[in-house]
């Protein structure tokens, strides 16, 4: 029989704070956030026996742990008035001799909103982190000090994530039998991106440590490093949804600066890592590829075998996700169809560096900055394209495959017939209207406002979807089934256009 080393973290009380990049609310808390309490919990005891030391690194060294959660829910957020670290300004106040309480003197204005929501714990209180212990002779004194590490956590996510750990061995048996929702450590699939530990975290995080300490040389204050030394985990819970696995590539000038592109013209830049993919994958294509693997799965074109086409979809990023954001294309996610995990890999390393070239015909929109390069994302997260919710909106136009004639229930069918070609299988209700729920995004319209002009206006197409009807499109699934990004709907599907962003009720005015 198995058996695992269980580190339980107990919370007091039922909110859980922790936040993951973006200040999206993390759930649940990942393996670095236990890992990092596991070190502050026991930091003098660090400094003074080898044997805690050896033990945390005999820890990060593990496959990433089974995370058994209470079922939780995201809380409404509110916003609290908080001390901005300005106490500097009214100490000197103060030490020249203004004591009351105007301009810089009062402690009271040197205050800002700090937006909490807060991750609600449902039917428990108790998140058990499991490694599987595969040689428990050797292994057990490292594990029983890592169990004794663990009854000194006092706090998991914000200070205010007040908890007590407990460490123990348990078997196979009683890990079936803990109750909650059980999250496995997925490479396909996954609908949480954690942070977990590498080899080198700890001695990155003690480094750390004595930056922080060093930090005020005289007059001058050196920054800290941030953390590199992790890795980021995919997390899923066996009735979740399956996603199409994705890689995101920032678009960088050899300076590092972001290319920004118009979101206008974003099947450009489809076109054009398209293109790097095709040169990249017939000098070097997988060995078990079939005959024509890069035309059809690379390229795209079709194979007579109808709906069991295969292909890589290439989708410009709108940057969305605040009331200033421009939407213009600084990133692109190339997403391959379910399971094709390996596949992807294989392209996004021969992608890696690559420089987009502009389509033969067209006029170089690069000549002030030069050739941009793909440059993957260390995070490989853009929150509201691939995070998982109950509401999908359409920040590019939905091209449907047909005309409508301008009849609405002609559009309802062409809508559904969408949604099934690109996979969209749950249950969901939609509405259609010519204006995005983004407020920056184009409209569907194809023409300017006179239209009999014949100028086109919106987003540019490719040619053989210029007939076709557009809308924008807003899902809502039932029953509450929340399914992950990325989420892409249409004709148009794998060059951009259709692409979908996660709204929550109580974001939308943030991402419009």
């Amino acid at each position: 029989m198995k058996e695992f080393l269980c580190l339980t973290i107990n919370f007091l009380d039922s909110r859980f704070h922790g936040r993951c990049e973006g200040g999206q609310p993390e759930w649940p808390p990942s393996p670095l956030r236990l890992f990092q309490s596991l070190i502050a919990s026991n930091s003098e005891r660090i400094e003074n026996n080898s044997g805690i030391v050896k033990s945390l690194e005999w820890l990060e060294r593990q496959p990433p742990p089974i995370i058994v959660t209470p079922k939780s829910e995201q809380s409404q957020p509110y916003c609290l008035s908080v001390p901005n670290n300005a106490l500097d300004l009214v100490g000197k106040a103060w030490s020249r001799g203004n004591y009351f309480s105007k301009g810089d003197s009062d402690p009271s204005t040197h205050r800002s909103l700090k937006n909490v929501r807060p991750t609600r714990l449902l039917g428990g209180d108790s998140v058990h982190f499991l490694w599987e212990v595969k040689n428990p002779p050797a292994e057990g004194e490292l594990i029983g000090l890592l169990a004794k590490s663990a009854n000194r956590i006092i706090a998991l996510g914000w200070g205010i994530d007040l908890v007590y750990g407990l460490g123990r061995i348990i078997s196979s048996d009683e890990l079936n039998s803990l109750e909650g929702e059980v999250w496995h450590p997925y490479n396909t699939s996954a609908v949480s991106s954690l942070r977990a530990p590498v080899q080198g975290t700890l001695s990155a995080l003690r480094e750390r440590h004595i930056q922080l300490l060093n930090r005020v040389d005289g007059k001058i204050v050196k920054p800290v490093d941030p953390l590199t030394q992790f890795r980021y985990i995919g997390y899923r819970r066996t009735t979740d949804p399956l996603h199409r696995p994705f890689v995101i590539f920032e678009l960088r000038h050899n300076v590092g600066s972001f290319c920004v592109y118009p979101q206008r013209k974003l099947i450009h830049i489809a076109g054009m890592v398209r293109r790097q993919a095709i040169d990249a994958l017939k000098k070097s294509p997988p060995s078990d590829a079939a005959e024509n693997w890069v035309d059809h799965y690379i390229a795209g074109h079709q194979n007579g075998s109808g709906s069991k086409h295969k292909q890589l979809s290439y989708i410009p990023l709108p940057s969305i996700g605040h009331h200033h954001s421009d939407q213009s294309i600084r990133r692109v996610m190339v997403t391959a169809p379910i399971g094709d995990d390996e596949w992807l890999e294989f392209v996004a390393l021969r992608l890696e560096g690559r420089q987009l070239n502009p389509e033969p015909g067209f006029a170089n929109p690069f000549i002030d900055k030069g050739l941009p390069s793909l440059v993957r994302s260390k995070s490989n997260t853009f929150t509201f394209y691939n995070k998982i919710s109950n509401e999908w909106s359409s920040v590019t136009p939905v091209i449907l495959p047909g005309h409508d004639d301008h009849k609405p229930e002609k559009t309802r069918r062409l809508i559904e017939k969408a949604l099934l070609q690109s996979g969209i299988e749950q249950p969901c209700d939609f509405e259609w209207s010519p204006f995005s729920r983004f407020r920056k995004s184009y409209s569907s319209h194809k023409y300017g406002k006179y239209g009999k002009d014949g100028k086109l206006a919106g987003y540019i197409r490719p040619d053989h979807l210029l007939t076709q009807t557009a809308v924008h499109l807003t899902l809502h699934f039932k029953d509450g089934l929340k399914v992950p990004g990325p989420i892409a709907i249409g004709a148009g599907r794998h060059c951009g256009l259709g692409l979908l962003a996660a709204i929550d009720s109580h974001e939308a005015s943030s991402n419009e």
